[in-house]
């Protein structure tokens, strides 16, 4: 007996250890938690300290696609645009090869294994689409800063394609116990709103458009403003910009539909224009909290277990800055996308195969424990219940460093040089602005941390 308990607790550490792609103090603290201090250090505006309290996780951690990702946006904060762009292609070079690669499906059926004894933070982390879209739409804004269109061009048609991709998936069937499990899922409902999914992002399209129409690819970009309209209707810039396209690209019946649905057409001008973008905030970091559940034994007897489940707070973000003043005028900023809402959709959705796993993580459990106790008496027992108490935890993994919120100002404005006012404490930006010409300027604001970049497209 005694030889079976110590074959038994051995597995429990074998299975720890064997975790190589997870730090051992992953199991017992979760990700957010463990990042706080940099959102933190980014809330100050010490973003040199936010770099140095992250670590850098080596290539066989669980986490080290989700810590290069957030490598590449505090080297985006710093301005050190080069080592982002290197941050985020390897991210993108290493999806790649997962997506392609067939050894992933038993690298990935020994992670899954390994989770039933642990948690889910033993799983290699693969970004979500809206984050694939997202890393993409930052790799193309630092080519514009750059001065390289072509190079963005390339971004932005990635960056659409991780949507595309992502719509033409099947949903899986969810089986019963697991809509019951979801039944008693807190409500994310406030912080979803209107989403419909949780990869369409119509920043990403609008930035495409934005190119598209610098490069003089009318077409293309009337597509890309379409789609983002379709995502974000009640955005009146966007409203504009597709009727201004219509007309232009001679769209007749199309510009028809949106005069009735939007209104008329704001009068052409020869001036140029300046286009506003401005991320505020930080993503909302996911919470834990316990789901009761029975489960059944082989006689039939109902025993209720607590699940650890990550969920976002029901509580929608409010940007600091909802008006700018461009030239003396006041002019509001219509929000683009809400990346909080992108993120409480996806973990919703993502809610089914998790609650499937925590199911079998508890029946492996149980078995480890009841095998524990025959084997160890009550010393058996006790060891289990304190390592499957210590390790039962949410999986609490994002991209932590994203911005909350992203919005849009644009407008026609003459010729010269011209003062943006964002108020809130911010340094007043001065820009230029060519005949018929466009200007971008993009702007991030989280909490005493600004930064802007002026480009003419």
């Amino acid at each position: 007996m005694k030889r079976r308990f110590i074959v038994g607790f051995g597995f429990i550490l074998a299975s720890v250890s064997g975790c190589s792609t997870v730090g051992f103090g992953d199991l017992f603290t979760d990700y957010a938690t463990q990042i706080n201090p940099v959102r933190q250090a980014i809330r100050v505006n010490d973003v040199t300290k936010a770099q140095q309290l992250l670590p850098s996780n080596s290539q066989s951690h669980s986490n080290y696609l989700l810590n290069q990702l957030e490598h590449g946006r505090l080297n985006d904060l710093s301005n050190q645009n080069s080592k982002a762009q290197t941050d985020y292609e390897t991210v993108y070079q290493q999806m790649e090869n997962i997506r392609q690669a067939a050894k992933v499906q038993v690298s990935s059926g020994l992670e899954q294994s390994n989770a039933l004894l642990t948690n889910d933070s033993v799983i290699a982390y693969e970004p979500a689409p809206y984050e694939m879209s997202m890393l993409h739409s930052y790799k193309a804004l630092n080519y514009v800063f750059n001065n390289d269109i072509e190079g963005a061009l390339v971004e932005v048609r990635r960056a659409n394609k991780v949507q595309v991709d992502a719509l033409t998936l099947n949903q899986g069937k969810i089986d019963a116990s697991v809509k019951e499990a979801q039944k008693h899922y807190p409500s994310m409902d406030e912080v979803i709103k209107n989403v419909k999914n949780g990869y369409q992002n119509a920043f990403t399209f609008y930035l495409s458009a934005l190119l598209y129409q610098s490069n003089k690819q009318f077409d293309d970009a009337y597509i890309d403003y379409k789609k983002a309209l379709e995502i974000n209707p009640d955005n009146r810039y966007l409203q504009q910009d597709v009727m201004r396209l219509a007309k232009q690209q001679g769209f007749e019946q199309d510009l028809e539909q949106f005069i009735k649905r939007f209104g008329q057409l704001e009068q052409a001008t020869n001036n140029g224009e300046v286009v506003v973008i401005i991320e505020q905030g930080l993503v909302p970091q996911k919470d834990e909290f316990v789901l009761r559940l029975p489960i059944y034994t082989s006689r039939g007897d109902a025993r209720f277990y607590s699940l650890a489940m990550p969920v976002y707070k029901d509580s929608a973000f409010v940007p600091a800055i909802e008006q700018i003043k461009i030239a003396s005028q006041n002019v509001s900023l219509s929000p683009l996308v809400r990346i909080e809402a992108l993120a409480a959709k996806t973990l919703q959705e993502q809610t089914p195969a998790r609650v499937t796993r925590q199911v079998l993580r508890l029946v492996a459990k149980e078995k480890v424990r009841a095998e524990l106790a025959r084997s160890g008496g009550d010393v058996g027992n006790i060891l289990a219940n304190i390592y499957n108490l210590a390790s039962e935890q949410a999986d609490t993994r994002s991209w932590l460093t994203l911005p909350n919120q992203i919005s849009v100002a644009r407008t026609d404005i003459t010729a010269g040089t011209h003062t943006l006012n964002i108020g809130n404490n911010h340094p007043n930006i001065n820009f230029e602005v060519s005949k018929q010409g466009l200007t971008l300027i993009y702007l991030t604001s989280i909490n005493n941390y600004f930064n802007s970049h002026v480009v003419q497209l």
